[in-house]
């Protein structure tokens, strides 16, 4: 790729480009660059500049990222919870039907998520939609 940039963007216009490192804690975050038209634009002191910069930016870097991760993950606890009650019931039809203990259950929905290639929950609430119908239907013979 890099043989390739120099040419293309030196068509553009581009003759000069810095780019910083943005580092915290010995880890790469990301980096600052800038370009210019002028060529050898940046001098030891926009280096320096530029460092100084980089410190205070791989700090908010960092801090977007945690706080990206921590938003996902409250996203799939929220999951979790909202579908929770689904797994559950299904559980326990399953227990009902075949007396397995809450593991197998539990393991006998997963198998057939992963077989269906379908999320554990899709998997149970049909099971759940399916004995609500059978229950419905029961209702409706008597």
């Amino acid at each position: 790729m890099w043989p390739r940039f120099g040419p293309r963007v030196g068509r553009l216009g581009v003759h000069s480009a810095l780019s910083v490192p943005l580092l915290l804690q010995g880890t790469v975050a990301g980096a600052i660059t800038a370009y210019s038209r002028d060529k050898d634009a940046f001098t030891d002191q926009a280096t320096h500049l530029g460092e100084q910069f980089a410190s205070p930016a791989a700090v908010a870097v960092h801090n977007a990222q945690v706080l990206a991760q921590a938003q996902e993950l409250t996203r799939q606890l929220t999951t979790a919870l909202s579908t929770r009650p689904n797994i559950d019931q299904a559980i326990g039809l399953l227990r009902g039907r075949t007396g397995s203990t809450t593991e197998e259950a539990f393991a006998r929905l997963r198998e057939h998520s992963q077989a269906e290639h379908t999320k554990i929950v899709v998997v149970a609430q049909r099971l759940v939609d399916e004995a609500v119908r059978r229950a419905l239907a029961n209702q409706a013979e008597t």
